[in-house]
């Protein structure tokens, strides 16, 4: 047996919604292994290796080692460097979005996302934050093995009073693993925009479109799903980091997607019993199972700005997706009142199809300065800029997320409420999906006021209060060209 699982090839399989390697329980099994026995050598010698110790410690107590948490919330995890970089690295953000509307008949918003492989350098500062993102979220996804007996045995020392080399083994393949990033600018309500006039003088509803917002969705490769119908192959981690101070919350819901044997998605149908918001704060960070649910719903959990007074209260309004032109003023007039947001997806073992590395074209035209002098040549470093890089990334621990004290419990709208909220349908899976927010908004907007004072918050729903009712399947512009060709 032994033998058979060192024989193990590095095949692309799927385990409830992830990509794994399927000698990866076995690397799992073995590290465990390797764990005992370091300890019956320190009990027997006192002299056990305490770096290999902390590699073959808390991450194997668990099946999975990643994702650590549901949901993680991160204070001040990134900062500038330098106030003319900060401005640059907002523009480069700008430069880069390429997040647009999806049509009507569309399952997904289309847009573009880009990878950064494993073991590339970054070019730019965004490819730089992307990758301390990505190596944050798979520090200690490693073990140790001695070299000279990995070649005899695959594990373990042949003499016990033998000093021997270890080396670091991962527990995945750095050949398929990466980050996927991409930047959101969305354009936020403004008490300074004057009310729109219909042609009979009568002020115009200022609520955008559906399509302009940010609608609930799944992380998973699409490409993927194209080309093998009912596959939803999803990163380990999801993150977001903000770089603003503005704009609606982040919704996470525990909601997992539904398995290629739900071809008609009902497991999406139901309630939903949890969930949290995050409310955007410049270089906060959050991260969470990569498989979750998840939008920024504006009309149900608004903004909270800041009143004239002083006090806060909801905005409700939706988000528009707006694609902002770089300018040369300073930040409020350039990106100011926009929500943007840094979001990198952890891949490992598989590379999303349609993720492609950020085209060289569009680096030389990114402007916040990356690396150091020595490495000028390989960067868009200039002559004379700082050699500090534009940006801190403070996050070293992510298994020590901040304690989130606040929590909501959210109940059904009672009979002297104004009623549920609402609904709306999305596009899931493929599939009409209506969200029925049974609370009353009100209650919604109390929450969602509530998260922003510590920034992140548990919400507990009671029944009722957020059901998923899945519908038709969505069928998009060029299947009903063929249809109406073959009709006729």
């Amino acid at each position: 047996m032994e033998e058979e699982d060192n024989n193990h090839s590095n095949d692309f399989i799927i385990d409830e919604g992830f990509p794994v390697l399927n000698n990866f329980h076995y690397l799992l099994r073995k590290s465990k292994e390797s764990q005992k026995k370091e300890k019956a050598e320190k009990d027997g010698t006192g002299d056990c290796n305490a770096e290999k110790q902390r590699h073959n410690g808390e991450m194997h107590k668990n099946t999975d080692p990643i994702p650590r948490h549901q949901f993680a919330s991160y204070a001040n995890a990134l900062s500038m460097n330098f106030p003319s970089q900060r401005k640059s690295f907002l523009e480069d953000c700008a430069t880069v979005f390429t997040a647009r509307t999806r049509e009507d008949s569309e399952g997904y918003s289309s847009g573009s996302t880009f990878f950064l492989p494993c073991g590339m350098k970054p070019r730019c500062a965004l490819e730089g934050l992307a990758e301390r993102i990505f190596k944050a979220h798979v520090d200690g996804l490693e073990w140790e093995v001695d070299e000279e007996d990995e070649a005899k045995t695959g594990e373990g020392k042949t003499d016990d009073n033998e000093k021997t080399s270890w080396k670091k083994k991962l527990l995945y393949d750095p050949e398929r693993s990466g980050a996927e990033w991409w930047t959101l600018v969305l354009d936020t309500p403004s008490d300074n925009k004057p009310a729109k006039k219909t042609a009979n003088g009568d002020e115009e509803d200022d609520d955008d479109e559906e399509d302009d917002e940010v609608g609930m969705h799944f992380d998973a490769d699409y490409g993927l799903e194209e080309q093998v119908a009912g596959m939803m192959v999803h990163p380990r981690v999801a993150t977001v980091t903000y770089l603003s101070d503005t704009g609606v919350p982040t919704l996470i819901l525990d909601k997992k997607s539904p398995p290629m044997s739900d071809p008609e998605r009902k497991s999406l149908n139901g309630d939903i019993s949890k969930g949290w918001l995050s409310h955007p704060s410049f270089g906060k960070h959050v991260a969470f199972d990569g498989r979750l649910l998840h939008g920024a719903p504006g009309e149900y959990f608004p903004a909270v700005v800041k009143k004239h007074d002083g006090s806060e209260e909801p905005k409700a309004k939706k988000m528009k997706v707006d694609q902002v032109r770089n300018g040369n003023g300073d930040d409020n007039m350039a990106l100011g009142g926009k929500r943007i947001t840094f979001l990198v997806n952890v891949w490992l073992n598989h590379c999303p199809i349609d993720a492609e590395i950020l085209d060289e074209e569009i680096v030389e035209k990114l402007t916040t300065p990356w690396q150091s002098a020595v490495e000028q040549k390989e960067s868009n470093l200039k002559e004379g800029d700082p050699i500090k890089p534009g940006f801190e990334w403070k996050l070293l621990d992510v298994s020590n997320p901040d304690a989130l004290t606040n929590t909501c419990t959210i109940n059904f709208a009672s009979v002297d409420s104004d009623g549920p909220a609402g609904d709306e349908d999305v596009v899931i899976c493929k599939r009409h999906v209506n969200f029925g927010f049974g609370a009353s908004k009100e209650d919604l907007h109390a929450a969602s006021k509530m998260a922003s004072t510590e920034g992140s918050m548990e919400m507990e729903l009671c029944p009722k209060v957020l059901t998923l009712t899945v519908g038709d399947e969505c069928v998009s512009s060029d299947e009903e060209d063929d249809n109406s060709d073959e009709d006729n």
